[in-house]
């Protein structure tokens, strides 16, 4: 049994071991914090909430702001009239809150930035996982490991690279995202998703967990194993079709309904568009338990950084947007130089959806509209994680990963071939060559890992079977990657069934 030691001097973290196995305690030596054993492989610290499977940790203090919370707010809101400038009204927020943005901001001045630091146990400094060896995956979260922070620790962090204020030896990637110029001049700040950031901070604001300095629920971020070989997938390509429990959403396809003997999705997941308003497919959420599937490229997030400031690009770039708990965890974790984002595959936990305009058509998301009835209570559920219980929001389980096609048909040099594509009817679309990455049977292996319980860490598995009962998508392997429409339907619908227990 091991437990990491956190020098506040250095900032690194070294292990030890445990006089005691059975025991997990938190105690002050020699200007170190004793974490708590790392049992069955976890490191936490009972009072702060941060956990993580990585044997290792550092903790980095924070820089000065470069601008204030209220400087910050006011230029996330440079372009919304001032009439129109006003805090939510959450129907689960807490009682004592305020529309006025002067009271939101105070509070996050006086009691979330100046009140005691939700990483008082690491000396005010904030603790990132540090992979080791093969586990490094060009981001902070070490293939087959997971790490959680609390919602009010993702405040915090949310609030201080709002203001500017950078980590000392890491360089994290939502800071350097925040004040990075997009293509059109423009700073993510200071667009859609300063303004998503901010409308976060709100809920942070009304929430009745955080008051008096709780920690609130978690959220919790795992990534997956190293990839299996394509032959070791092959040995479970004898599964029933029907492990899949296959569902259909024709969401606005303008075909006529498959017919009997096709399960489809309920009414409540599944209700068609119309000419100005939204309806419900995957994107929407409407299905209790139902994962949402970022059809990422390498990385989560899209091609955002040093190009887009908001709404914009595909599906994966607008849910960074519609879900800034996604974002803020996504660039925090990472500092790679060019693409610092989480790496795919990679399930998070405990975030939501802020707000309501977004399904897989795209066509009603001009205007990003705060849900009034943003969960902040009502959907916590009790999950075990560590050996220990603690609440999490479970309304929008996300997980993201890629179809492994990206780039095998360059549609801006080749115009006269798009249209061909978009058909169906394109050759390369069909690859069958094993020594092709684009082939079928590495899409098919792609669908399978992503999803599968045993690409995880063993001690997220029970949290993934409680809060997940079903994944949502798309036309994964189509859409922007050009693939073929119907192979990326039958490659998912075979995952699917090899990953099933």
């Amino acid at each position: 049994c091991l437990f990491s030691v956190n020098d506040y001097h250095t900032g690194r973290s070294r292990q030890e071991c445990c006089a005691r196995p059975e025991s997990a305690y938190t105690a002050m030596a020699l200007g170190a914090v004793k974490l708590g054993c790392a049992l069955f492989g976890v490191t936490a610290t009972l009072a702060s909430g941060f956990l993580t499977s990585h044997s290792q940790t550092r903790s980095f203090r924070w820089t000065a702001p470069r601008r204030s919370f209220g400087q910050a707010v006011g230029e996330a809101f440079m372009h919304t009239p001032p009439e129109e400038f006003t805090v939510p009204v959450f129907h689960q927020g807490r009682t004592g809150t305020s529309t006025d943005v002067a009271h939101f901001v105070s509070w996050v001045d006086r009691e979330l930035l100046g009140g005691p630091s939700p990483f008082q146990d690491f000396g005010g400094q904030v603790p990132v996982p540090w992979p080791q060896g093969d586990e490094y995956d060009d981001d902070q979260v070490g293939r087959g490991h997971y790490v959680a922070y609390t919602r009010r620790q993702l405040c915090y962090i949310t609030a201080k690279s709002m203001t500017g204020a950078d980590t000392v030896g890491y360089r994290n990637g939502l800071r350097r995202y925040l004040d990075k110029p997009g293509s059109a001049r423009c700073l993510p700040r200071q667009g859609d998703i300063g303004r998503s950031l901010v409308t976060f901070l709100q809920t942070c604001y009304a929430d009745p967990a955080l008051v008096d300095g709780g920690q609130g629920p978690l959220l919790v971020v795992a990534k997956a194993s190293r990839s299996p070989s394509v032959g070791e997938v092959r040995q479970s390509a004898g599964a029933p079709l029907s492990r899949a429990g296959l569902r259909i959403c024709q969401y606005d396809d303008g075909a006529e309904p498959l017919g009997e003997g096709v399960a489809v999705v309920p009414e409540e997941g599944c209700m068609q568009p119309n000419r100005s308003d939204i309806g419900v497919d995957f994107m929407t959420g409407g299905l209790q338990g139902q994962a949402v599937q970022d059809i990422s490229a390498a990385f989560l997030g899209g091609y955002v950084f040093g190009n887009a400031c908001g709404l914009g690009g595909g599906q994966d770039e607008r849910l960074m947007t519609y879900m800034p708990e996604i974002t803020a965890l996504t660039f925090f974790l990472s500092q790679h130089w060019q693409f610092p984002q989480l790496r795919q595959p990679a399930w998070i936990f405990g975030a939501r959806m802020l707000f309501t305009g977004l399904d897989g058509t795209a066509r009603f998301d001009a205007n990003i509209t705060v849900l009034p009835n943003v969960s902040i209570t009502s959907d916590l559920v009790e999950v075990e994680l560590g050996r220990t219980k603690y609440n999490i929001s479970s309304s929008r389980p996300f997980v993201a990963f890629m179809s492994e096609n990206q780039g095998f048909f360059s549609w801006r040099n080749r115009w006269d071939e798009t249209p061909m594509a978009r058909r169906n009817k394109l050759a390369s679309q069909r690859d069958v060559n094993p020594a092709s990455q684009h082939a079928f049977d590495k899409q098919v292996r792609a669908w399978s890992r992503s999803v599968a319980l045993t690409s995880y860490s063993e001690h997220v598995r029970p949290l993934m079977k409680a809060l997940v009962t079903s994944v949502g998508s798309g036309p994964w392997l189509a859409g922007l990657w050009w693939g073929d429409s119907q192979l990326g339907f039958l490659a998912s619908w075979i995952g699917q069934a090899i990953a099933a227990p």
